[in-house]
């Protein structure tokens, strides 16, 4: 069953609200590249997925650099990623993931 929050719109709106399309390296598994992301607090959405990528990634950050930090830090130059498209958000027209708790 989904317990729903009652959250303002307002206070869900991010200075950082990007997709990441992953492409694993031939190295690694898309289980192992989630797992690594999955633990950092500025993912908040991993999907494996099938086509040209691997993994959507979504992140959210209240600092207006939190994408460059998150890239420069977790995405570029690492083993188990092979390729990246990155996607900012422009407007958000709907997230009922946002207002949903304990989903799993």
């Amino acid at each position: 069953t989904f317990k729903f929050l009652k959250i303002s719109y307002e206070k869900v709106k991010y200075k950082t609200d990007a997709i990441i399309c992953i492409k694993v390296s031939p190295t690694a598994t898309p289980a192992q590249v989630a797992e690594r992301l999955g633990r950092l607090d500025e993912v908040v959405y991993i999907l494996w997925v099938s086509g040209r990528f691997d993994l959507l990634v979504e992140i959210v950050s209240d600092d207006p650099d939190g994408l460059t930090q998150f890239l420069q830090n977790h995405i570029h130059n690492q083993s188990d990623i092979a390729e990246t498209e990155t996607m900012t958000g422009l407007q958000n027209f709907k997230n009922q993931f946002l207002l949903k708790q304990n989903w799993r």
